[in-house]
């Protein structure tokens, strides 16, 4: 019982550490974005990641709209997008690529097929490349119309990625704090059912199992656990234990949070009430017509620090 609650730690810490990057990343400068708002746009944007599946896009789609809601600008949200998945997804690769050929060399211990080990490192280095090489490219392909937009957005998400890194921003340590305690709930669900193998191989098999979440069904049920499963079973777990401790883990990391994500959405729509109710009082009865019309206050833009 003692691992379970261990787990259920984790898992806290491991959601604190995504709030802070997302903290870091998004709303300074904005007042209205504060932790408590960051708490519920995070809790909700991972409800809908678990019910929708597909890469997380239902969960970024929710922070997306609850930014715009909270009145930072469309294209700024977009950019931050891009400089928060490359800073939370750049642990994720540099770890594969690390762990891949610590194993396959034999620099950690483990071990592993060259499929399993090598394979996922040179991909992962090659993520890390092509992201790093698109905000070059991007502002070099002279694109036209909305491409040339998308490229624009791109480029400014990855340099202010950089950007970011480069302050030593140290809430940056949330990102890692994410994979860590998230990967500390797995590692605590094979100790609950008395088993143990080597941390490397318990990390390489979570961020394999991890690539489940691209397939468009609830919380990508079956597409994580099967390929989590597999990959551990692969790399020398044993099939029964690596099983119960995958379906543990699921249920702490991925099941158990969506209660609380549900309400904090409900806590997010009545913050966005009160949002529109302040810009509402704020808003002069009295503004000059713009074409026969109330001219729009522009949108405040709030640049990546």
């Amino acid at each position: 019982m003692r691992w379970i609650v261990l787990a259920l730690a984790f898992e806290a810490l491991s959601f604190l550490g995504h709030i802070v990057l997302f903290r870091a990343v998004f709303v300074d400068g904005n007042a209205r974005v504060g932790y408590a708002a960051s708490y519920e746009i995070t809790m909700a944007g991972h409800a809908a990641t678990r019910l929708f599946g597909a890469a997380g896009a239902g969960g970024v789609a929710l922070q997306v709209w609850a930014l715009r809601r909270a009145g930072i600008s469309g294209r700024t949200v977009a950019a931050r997008m891009v400089a928060f998945l490359v800073l939370l997804y750049s642990f994720y690769a540099i770890t594969v690529a690390v762990v891949g050929f610590g194993l396959w060399t034999g620099l950690l211990p483990g071990g592993g097929s060259p499929l399993l080990t090598v394979v996922p490192g040179v991909a992962a280095l090659t993520i890390i490349g092509g992201a790093l090489l698109s905000s070059r490219l991007a502002t070099r392909l002279h694109l036209r119309g909305k491409p040339a937009r998308v490229a624009a957005t791109v480029s400014e998400g990855v340099d202010g990625a950089i950007q970011i890194v480069k302050a030593r921003d140290p809430r940056l340590l949330g990102g890692l704090a994410w994979w860590i305690f998230d990967i500390a709930v797995l590692w605590a669900a094979f100790n609950a059912f008395g088993a143990s193998p080597p941390i490397f191989i318990i990390t390489l098999g979570y961020f394999l199992g991890l690539i489940g979440n691209a397939l468009p069904f609830l919380g990508s049920l079956g597409g994580v656990d099967g390929g989590m499963i597999g990959a551990l079973v692969a790399l020398g777990a044993a099939a029964p234990v690596a099983i119960a401790a995958v379906v543990v883990y699921r249920l702490i990391s991925c099941w158990i949070p969506t209660l609380p994500g549900l309400a904090a959405y409900v806590q997010l729509r009545r913050r966005m009430s009160d949002w529109e109710t302040s810009t509402s009082a704020t808003r002069s009865p009295a503004a000059p017509s713009h074409r026969g019309g109330i001219e729009a206050a522009p949108e405040p833009a709030v640049a990546i620090s």
